[in-house]
């Protein structure tokens, strides 16, 4: 089943197969994700001992999905008379609702078990297949199962939790469910991404199931969001709806932090629900005439975060601006350079760019003062940072030979330039470094 549904509130995720399940290998990137952690890697349901077969599924908002199923009979030549339905909203972890309705004429006794894991792998060791170098732990508690993992002061715990009285082991809740007949049995259950297990706050989830509008914490409603946008009328229908879902599309994208208090886009799942200067940079640029406060906000986080120093790690020099920011157990540990990592050669350009154009469009002057520095710095840092050799074109070389990357432009993956026979292309010898090694943002 290589089918997945994905649903996601801000940088927080989960990604399943199309029952519902979630069971992690290394060709599939299953799981509940936030802040770049992998909180759960397995979340596998079971009655009788046997897994649901799928009917459909809906994915009813970006951030809530349903699945429905039937509980087999173990023959195809008898109807079942059971269904089981998974109601599932994420923010901060996730709720998921379980409804079995019984349509028979006799009452049911059903075993229900749900398997539960993590790994806490950090995103970069899912896409390259890392072994962790911290300790697992697990234990039942009163009231909830812990799936912990600590490295140091890096310290990351899942919480499940039942509404209804459940038998918890190490790595499942079983439940005895007793479904009258014509009637149902359920249940809630919460799954909180812990992010500070030591903190005084109790942490708990966003929604639950059976909420219908999300609540993006953005500082308004998405209808507010969707009205404040320009209204498209059209004689061809499919044309309105196609906008509208752009736009639910796009409002999906926002997300904010500890980092950014205003929503900017991400780059997209499963990977880039992060910032990225040049994707962030160009969907609000895409996006000027229909929601031009992403545009003031991506341009106030990365001045924020622009370059200050020079630093080979993370291909950071005065001026330039950031490629990618990400909050992982890599970053902290410093094993890879993106706290953040300014390895683009577009970004900074791309930063003017749009800083130009969000002022013609919206006539906010005020910005574009308020950013005189970072600007001018951005400009200092074309001229001589990244024209290297004096010829008038950007040039860039990786410095951060173990974990940078190799190549810094829009396709940035390191197979993405090569010779028409597939080879691929070699680095060009550098440039001197001769001029701007003393320039400073004015």
């Amino acid at each position: 089943m290589s089918q997945s549904i994905s649903i996601l509130d801000g940088n927080a995720f989960v990604v399943s197969d199309l029952r519902g399940d979630l069971e992690a290998t290394p060709t599939d990137t299953f799981g509940l994700f936030l802040n770049d952690t992998r909180f759960l890697s397995r979340w596998v349901l079971t009655v009788d001992g046997r897994r649901p077969n799928v009917l459909s599924t809906d994915t009813l908002r970006y951030f809530r999905a349903q699945f429905y199923t039937t509980l087999s009979t173990g023959t195809i030549y008898v109807d079942s008379d059971m269904s089981l339905v998974r109601r599932r909203a994420v923010g901060d972890g996730f709720m998921e609702e379980i409804i079995i309705a019984n349509h028979g004429k006799e009452p049911k006794r059903l075993q229900v078990r749900i398997e539960a894991g993590s790994d806490f792998a950090d995103l970069f060791e899912v896409k390259d297949k890392l072994a962790k170098k911290g300790e697992f732990y697990r234990r039942v508690e009163a009231d909830k199962l812990v799936l912990g993992y600590r490295r140091g002061r890096f310290v990351r715990e899942t919480w499940i939790k039942s509404s209804t009285p459940a038998a918890l082991e190490e790595g499942a809740l079983s439940f005895t469910a007793e479904v009258p007949a014509q009637g149902m049995w359920t249940t809630a259950i919460e799954v909180i991404a812990v992010i500070n297990p030591g903190s005084q706050e109790r942490p708990q989830v966003k929604y639950t199931p059976k909420d219908i509008e999300p609540r993006p914490d953005l500082g308004e409603s998405l209808k507010e969001w969707m009205a404040s946008a320009p209204r498209l009328d059209a004689s061809w229908e499919p044309l309105e709806r196609t906008y509208q879902q752009s736009l639910l599309d796009l409002a999906a994208l926002r997300f904010r932090s500890v980092l950014n208090p205003e929503p900017v886009p991400a780059a997209g799942l499963p990977w880039f629900m992060s910032l990225f200067g040049r994707d962030s940079l160009i969907t609000s640029f895409q996006a000027l005439p229909f929601a031009p406060e992403l545009s003031a906000a991506t341009l106030r986080l990365l001045a924020l975060f622009h370059g200050r120093v020079d630093d080979p790690f993370r291909d950071e020099e005065p001026g330039k601006i950031l490629h990618e920011l990400r909050l992982g157990e890599m970053t902290a540990f410093e094993e890879r350079p993106h706290s953040p990592y300014f390895g683009s050669a577009d970004a900074t350009p791309l930063f003017l760019i749009l800083l130009e154009e969000y002022e013609r469009w919206s006539g906010d002057r005020q910005l574009a003062a308020a950013l005189e520095r970072e600007a001018r710095g951005a400009i200092d840092w074309i001229d001589h940072f990244g024209d290297r050799d004096g010829d008038g074109y950007v040039e860039y070389e990786r410095r951060n030979k173990e974990t940078g990357l190799e190549n810094q432009c829009w396709k940035d993956s390191w197979d993405s330039i090569a010779f028409a026979d597939g080879t691929l292309a070699p680095s060009p010898a550098p440039p001197a470094r001769s001029r701007g090694m003393s320039m400073t943002p004015k």
